[in-house]
């Protein structure tokens, strides 16, 4: 589990990779997005949500619109795996960041790759078992909540997937690299955003 301190030097490593592009390849890009989304869970709520994070540089990115919330990048590597990072806002049970986010991706052992926690952010990478398709989330609770839905409270979700092709052949290193790379994302990434009415 990564600490705070670790969590903060990671973005200033990655921001200071991102910010030297001027120089030659970039080590890395950032990415952000911003659209308004109705809330899962509670139609009748919007939400303006707003989402950073970096992504390595060697990953091709999709044509999207700009500030797109949704976001396709690969194939990566001799995998050639594909890439999906999107953000949502989500209705649901109020509890801690950290006991969402392992509830939400439930592995344990070898199969976890990352996770951590920064102020009232958690995030986690995990393997399933017996597949090689990586997935990562981040969550916080959503700020600036007008009012929050009965019974439960409004969440921010970044989300990435990422699905090695099933006509190539893979080893472990693959999948390991873009796990390292998610934990590297969801760790510097932000959420943000507000409830315009």
């Amino acid at each position: 589990m990564r600490t705070p301190i670790a969590c903060t030097l990671l973005a200033l490593a990655l921001l200071a990779g991102v910010a030297t592009a001027a120089d030659g390849d970039r080590r890395y890009v950032g990415i952000s997005g911003f659209a308004e989304r109705p809330v899962t869970g509670a139609p009748s709520t919007t939400y303006v949500l707003r989402t950073s994070y970096i992504v390595p540089g060697s990953w091709k990115a999709a044509k999207a619109k700009r500030r797109a919330i949704t976001r396709r990048f690969g194939p990566v590597g001799s995998c050639r795996i594909k890439i999906t990072v999107t953000g949502r806002a989500v209705a649901d049970v109020d509890e801690p960041a950290a006991s969402r986010v392992t509830r939400l991706l439930p592995a344990s052992g070898r199969y976890v790759h990352d996770e951590g926690t920064r102020r009232s952010a958690a995030w986690r990478v995990i393997r399933a078992r017996g597949s090689d398709t990586i997935t990562g989330l981040l969550v916080r609770p959503a700020p600036t909540v007008r009012t929050q839905p009965q019974g439960a409270r409004v969440w921010l979700q970044l989300r990435a997937v990422g699905r090695v092709d099933p006509k190539v052949e893979c080893h472990s290193g693959g999948p390991r690299s873009v796990a390292g790379a998610f934990g590297d994302l969801l760790a510097a990434g932000s959420l943000g955003g507000f409830q315009p009415r």
